[in-house]
Order: structure tokens, then sequence, then C-alpha cells
């Protein structure tokens, strides 16, 4: 059965507050409430919406919360970054029922990257007991350069062997449901925009650090990608020249700097004698902090351009990096508010991401329903 606009507006508005009322989506929508009421009714009869709980907000009736149908539809994540692999299947409420993750590496000595990734996820689904024919869309994102019109991983640029993958075609051999492609920095973005902090946010900027770089960016409520696809690549930002060459094959970037292992090399090369830059930083040992003000105010310099350019009202920061070393992120904020112009942070929120380390599964997820709607 296909859905009209708009009723594909409501099913995508119960997607992000996952609880609202009929009142609630007449005032996000502009429907009228005549209009709600049909709609709602339809998606209830075809078992898209449910009715939970009443509530009320003062005086008179009670208003009833509508929620997506849980048992409804069923969504596969799939998180392929630069250090970790993530296969996730979640119900139509975006509700985790399995996860699992392996190293990147494992991968290195397959000729086949795909074959070998396809793989370790009918693996996964057997462990699960999931029927591949009982998934109703699957999302990819992926941390490196994809082309969605030929259904391809360009690049990963921290890992060898990932050029030119058709990875939508293989994936087709074992699976009859829609696939969606994008670039992992951007299903974030929708992940935060459609569950997390940004629902009534136009302009946001996410970023994710661990043992890479992400980012999306999303300007008046659409995602920005740049004439070829390539846009948002913070990472690869040159923020020091005298940081050497990066595994993309340009000197300075941002990801020679902030990530992890290269955390670990500037700690070791100023004597650090702790075994690891985050064991030192437990015992407040001076060089260990002395590196996360330096790189830390490299990342605010580098989002201080990005908040020049772009103005926009948030920017969400996550990943394991900064749980192991909070100080990167305060000297982050500092160095923003420090370096940007003074009234484009006038406005400007500063905060952790929704989903921390989840951020990334979170938005295949997301990406594989919201695109999975649009096609009802």
């Amino acid at each position: 059965m296909k859905y009209t606009a708009s009723e594909k507006e409501i099913l995508s508005l119960v997607t992000m507050y996952n609880g609202i009322s009929r009142k609630q989506l007449a005032e996000l929508s502009d429907l009228s409430q005549a209009s709600i009421t049909k709609i709602t009714k339809k998606l209830i009869d075809d078992d898209l919406i449910m009715e939970g709980e009443r509530i009320s907000s003062g005086l008179g009736r009670k208003e009833v919360l509508l929620y997506s149908n849980p048992h409804k539809f069923t969504f596969l994540g799939i998180d392929i970054g630069g250090y970790l692999v993530r296969f996730a299947l979640s119900n139509n409420s975006m509700e985790v029922l399995h996860q699992e993750e392996f190293f990147m590496d494992e991968l290195d000595e397959s000729h086949n990257k795909d074959e070998a990734l396809l793989e370790r996820l009918n693996q996964f689904l057997k462990r699960t007991n999931t029927i591949s024919s009982n998934i109703d869309a699957i999302g990819i994102g992926v941390t490196g350069l994809v082309d969605i019109e030929q259904n391809m991983i360009l690049n990963i640029p921290n890992r060898k062997g990932w050029d030119e993958i058709p990875i939508i075609d293989i994936f087709k051999k074992t699976f009859s449901c829609p696939i969606f492609l994008d670039e992992g920095g951007r299903t974030m973005a929708i992940a935060e925009k459609t569950l997390g902090k940004a629902k009534e946010i136009r302009d946001f900027i996410v970023v994710q650090i661990g043992f890479g770089i992400v980012s999306g960016i999303m300007i008046n409520d659409q995602l920005l990608r740049g004439s070829s696809n390539v846009s948002s690549l913070l990472g690869h930002i040159t923020a020091d020249e005298n940081a050497g060459r990066c595994l993309c094959g340009n000197y300075g970037c941002l990801e020679n700097i902030i990530t992890f292992p290269m955390l670990e090399i500037e700690y070791k090369k100023r004597n650090g004698l702790y075994s690891s830059i985050g064991e030192a930083y437990k015992h407040n040992d001076k060089i260990a902090i002395e590196v996360c003000v330096d790189t830390g105010k490299a990342l605010g310099i580098a989002l201080s351009n990005v908040v020049n350019l772009f103005n926009p009202n948030a920017i969400y920061i996550g990943g394991p990096i900064f749980d192991v070393l909070p100080m990167l992120l305060e000297e982050t904020k500092r160095t923003i508010i420090l370096r940007a112009n003074r009234f484009a942070t006038l406005a400007l929120s500063l905060e952790e991401n929704s989903f921390g380390q989840q951020q990334g599964i979170m938005g295949a997820l997301t990406f594989a329903k919201i695109n999975f709607i649009s096609q009802l």
C-alpha cells in the first residue's frame, strides 16, 4: 500500500517523538486536527502505529500518546568504521534487539572485503536466529567516501583494500529488502535529528572521534553533501603541517593529531612514563594533560572554522576519546568560544551527542527506517 506525503510525515514524527499526541502532531505538521484524526486512524488500522497511555496537560480531556508499533518492521544497521564494524537489529520502535562488533583488521587478509563482510553478517544473523527475509530494510554507514548513486564504497582512508567496493550489489545476493548506503557522519546526523537532541534544531554538526574522525553537517534541515558527495571531511582538514603524512596522502590532517593512536604517539614522544595516555590521565600526569590541552586546542580551532562557515545552533560531540580523556572536550569547547566569531557563538550549544559510542550504529538503523518510510 502506498502512503501520501502527509501520512509519511506523521509516521516520521511518531518515530521522532515515540510518544506524541494528536494535538502535538497537528502543531508540528501544520495539518488540521481533522486530517490528523483521519491519518492516524489509517496508520493504526494498518498496524504502523499504536495508541498508548493517556496524559493530561491541564484542564480538559486527556490525550492519547501515539507510538510506533514495535512489531511491524525489523531493521538491520551496519556501521563500518576505520577500527570497528558493528551490526545491530532493531524493531520498529528503534529499540536494539541484538548487536555485535568486531575489529576491522579481522577482514584485512580477505581479498574480497564485501564477501567477507557478508559472511560475518550471515553468521551474526544465524546466531540471533534472524531470517534474512524478515528484515525490512538495511542501513549502512561508512567512515569513508561513498558513491550513493553507484551503491559503492569509494574509499576508507584509514584502511587498505576498501576501494570501489560494490557493497549493495553484493548484499542483494542475500537480502531482498531495500538497502541504503551513506557516509557515517551523515547517518549519525540523521540519528541525532530523528531520535536525539536535534529534533528542534535545523543547523547542527555531529562529530565522533575515536580511532578516526567522522562528522556530519545539517544546514536548514538538509544534510550537507557537496558537489561530489565528499563534504564534512573534518578529519582531513589541515591542522598542523608538522603533524606528518596522513593515510589519506595529505600532510598535517586533524586525524594525525587527535585520534587514539596519534595521542599515544604524542604522549610517548614527550617521554611519558605511563603505559598509555589514558592511564597517565587517571593519575593527573602532567604530560598527559599537556597533550590533551594541545590536541583539544587543535580540534577547537578546526571546529571554530566550521562554526564561522556554517553558523550552526549546536555541535554534538562524542566518541570514546572523550570518555577516556574528558579534558579534551573541555579544551575543545574553550577554544571554539575563544577562536570562533563571537556573533557565531552567541546561540551556539556545545554538548555531548545523544548516543555516545552507539552513535554510529544508531545512525545506520535510523537511516534504514527513515528511508524505508519514504518508500512506503
